[in-house]
């Protein structure tokens, strides 16, 4: 998810922004109510699947430490992004609420969300690196990247992510709010004087951030083929021919999965960054700007291809990896034995 900067906007009433573009209002409900609320069920299970596998398989192998935290990313974030779904669902909001949904989504759903992607899309430049690492110094790798220092990479990730979105919750405070067209005091949102010049910042930085990602996601794995390519080519003509087969059988499944993963990142990320770059280019593309109802249409389209990358990791790794194929069919067989 690429931030939005809610500067000016108001919350939790503002559902008629764009309502003289009832087609823009229906496509939104439609796709984030419904088509991403299901790939967000779906996503949850498989990466509660996924993680299981994965702390069964063991966390000795640095590749498996790196794809279970994309696991735990992943679950987080679809979390969040359900949570989001059902606030932004008109009919909760005509419940007997003790608060105003969008504004509590805002901290408990929107910013915690951006903070899962971050982390999720960190993870996979990491993933992608440490194989393009292996196929160009494969004697040196399991020095370099261990275990470890996997473990620490995510550790440091979260702690950076944590912080980049810390100025979001500083300037934004949980208050009682007179709600005019319910006439009634409810829980939502108040933000701080300053409020502007901190979100001015935080939103430059949390959309450097993921830029700068992809772009290294991007280069690492065209460079990861076309290593695999001339390793595979070099393979084949020194080493004798069945010692050569059993070699790229093992490292071209775990570079296929790797690139399978990037792949898929990079075309369900790839329409948020030229909306971020429309977002600088244009400043009404904002939710309180004159173009909000595309901003709400592509928000949703964006929304539902985070989810749809986050739920497709494990067909994947079921397709691409025999260890993980063999490892969750045990967990999770219906087969009795007897």
């Amino acid at each position: 998810m690429f931030p939005v900067n809610f500067s000016n906007a108001t919350l939790g009433s503002d559902l008629d922004l764009f309502s003289s573009h009832s087609w823009s209002t229906l496509y939104v409900l439609v796709v984030r109510v419904y088509l991403t609320q299901g790939f967000c069920v779906l996503g949850m299970v498989t990466s509660v699947m996924c993680t299981a596998t994965f702390l069964r398989q063991g966390i000795t192998d640095t590749v498996n430490v790196g794809l279970l935290g994309l696991a735990l990313s992943d679950l987080f974030s679809l979390v969040t992004l359900s949570w989001l779904n059902v606030c932004y669902e008109p009919s909760f909001d005509s419940l007997d609420l003790p608060f105003i949904p969008l504004d509590v989504a805002y901290l408990t759903a929107g910013w915690p969300h951006v903070f899962f992607t971050r982390i999720t899309t960190w993870i996979t430049v990491y993933i992608t690196l440490e194989r393009c690492f292996c196929i160009a110094a494969p004697m040196k790798v399991k020095a370099v990247f261990t275990p470890r220092r996997t473990v620490m990479y995510i550790v440091g990730v979260y702690l950076v992510m944590l912080a980049s979105v810390f100025p979001i919750y500083y300037t934004a405070r949980f208050a009682n709010k007179f709600v005019p067209q319910k006439n009634i005091t409810l829980l939502g949102i108040v933000f701080i004087s300053d409020r502007n010049d901190i979100e001015t910042v935080s939103f430059h930085i949390n959309n450097i951030l993921p830029l700068t990602a992809f772009i290294l996601i991007i280069v690492g794995t065209a460079i990861l083929a076309r290593k695999l390519q001339q390793i595979s080519k070099w393979r084949l003509k020194t080493v004798a021919l069945n010692k050569s087969e059993e070699m790229l059988s093992r490292d071209t499944k775990i570079v296929k999965m790797i690139v399978s993963i990037s792949t898929i990142f990079i075309l369900c990320y790839l329409p948020g960054t030229i909306v971020f770059i429309w977002m600088m280019l244009d400043p009404e593309l904002r939710i309180d700007g004159q173009h909000s109802y595309l901003f709400e249409a592509a928000f949703a389209t964006l929304f539902l291809l985070e989810a749809l990358n986050s739920s497709v990791s494990i067909f994947v790794y079921l397709g691409t990896s025999t260890k993980f194929r063999q490892t969750f069919w045990i967990s999770f067989s219906c087969k009795l034995e007897v």
